[in-house]
């Protein structure tokens, strides 16, 4: 039995945040760990705990392979992808990378679940003068992988494609230029001017068949197993980008070494359709502050979620789509895969104080929510629970 093994048995008859820690240690600093990885995807395979997207670790070869065998009888083809010690926290970083947001370890034994930025400290975006070396596309990178890992390619409903064409639609990338030919005339400040014959070319990829594809990237990483010795220069882009290369070859490729997302004249047409709707469809909806705050709905609310130690906050807003009105109340925190049933608890308990206003529901991490609380303040936080 493993170290790692024999802390989580411990911890299961004892949990403490002692022992949690040394845990989170003995992740760290093992010799080896063993991941389980889709050969579908060409990623780590994804699992759903709670709606987060999980990551597959074994402390030893034999448990990886039971888990191997479980997953066979599904229907279901993985293979162990090995991490050294040396390469740990890169490989932690990389699941980050990749959308995952926790891992689970060994899966069939005595198995603990671990919040990824519990190991590696949660990256910082910089939204702002956004260079290549810090685009990451987590969002993108996860629902590919959930998809093509679960489906065959030309299987893949019209849903699915639904969601993750709006993913590549939003993405930023790297793409590769050769700048051999540029020619700098001279520069001043931050202003560079180059010479009149200055030329620049983008690489593109050929397969079997003879079709030409501009390859785009998702992250440095993915870039990295296209350009291994460092020939190229990189730039920038985004969907819009894709669209003025589309028609000058065969496509443009998502990462050709990793998920290999082929996009043709059709299906980039089909993407901004679909976007141009999605945004028609936002645009009728409007949120703002309610007028009549309604103080004993928020604190029915507060109580249902008193208990509920995976909620950090939850915050409020009055919606008005198509002239209807509904409460908008957005939860930050774990939300479980099936909310639902947390959901139905807390309309339950509400409803009595909504002056015939019903509520809506959403994930305080969704896009659209991040736009609409921008800079709200928390009506319920987990902190003011710990105060009491």
């Amino acid at each position: 039995m493993s170290v790692l093994q024999k802390l989580i048995t411990r911890f299961h008859e004892n949990k403490n945040q002692e022992l949690y820690m040394k845990i989170i240690r003995e992740i760290q600093s093992c010799d080896e760990l063993f991941i389980a990885f889709s050969e579908n995807s060409n990623n780590y395979f994804i699992g759903n705990m709670n709606g987060r997207a999980t990551a597959y670790i074994f402390s030893e070869k034999e448990y990886y392979e039971k888990y191997y065998v479980y997953l066979h009888q599904k229907g279901k083809e993985i293979s162990c992808a090995d991490n050294p010690v040396q390469y740990r926290m890169a490989f932690f970083a990389d699941l980050y990378r990749c959308g995952f947001n926790c891992i689970m370890i060994d899966n069939g034994q005595h198995s603990l679940t671990i919040d990824l930025f519990d190991i590696i400290k949660e990256p910082k975006l910089n939204t702002e003068n956004k260079q290549t070396r810090y685009i990451v596309n987590p969002d993108l990178m996860r629902t590919a992988n959930w998809i093509f890992q679960e489906n065959k390619r030309d299987e893949i409903d019209g849903k699915l494609w639904q969601i993750l064409f709006s993913e590549i639609f939003k993405a930023e990338y790297i793409i590769p230029i050769d700048a051999k030919n540029l020619k700098i005339d001279k520069i001043e400040g931050s202003e560079i001017s180059v010479t009149e014959d200055s030329r620049i070319r983008f690489p593109i990829l050929e397969n079997k068949d003879g079709k030409k594809f501009y390859p785009f990237f998702t992250d440095w990483n993915e870039y990295r197993k296209y350009d291994v010795h460092t020939e190229y220069s990189i730039m920038a882009a985004a969907f819009k980008d894709m669209e003025r290369f589309v028609d000058k070859a065969d496509g443009v490729v998502i990462n050709p070494f990793g998920v290999n997302m082929i996009l043709d004249h059709d299906m980039m047409k089909t993407i901004a359709q679909a976007s141009n709707e999605l945004k028609k469809e936002i645009s009728k909806i409007s949120v703002g502050d309610p007028k009549e705050y309604p103080l004993e709905m928020v604190k029915k609310i507060s109580e249902v979620l008193w208990d509920k130690e995976y909620i950090k906050a939850a915050y409020l807003k009055l919606m008005l789509r198509n002239r209807e009105q509904s409460y908008l109340i957005a939860l930050e925190g774990k939300i479980p895969g099936k909310p639902q049933e947390l959901y139905n608890e807390i309309a339950e308990n509400a409803l009595p104080n909504v002056n015939n206003i019903p509520i809506d529901f959403i994930d305080y991490s969704s896009d659209f929510a991040k736009k609409v609380f921008k800079d709200s303040k928390p009506f319920y936080t987990s902190e003011r629970r710990k105060d009491k």
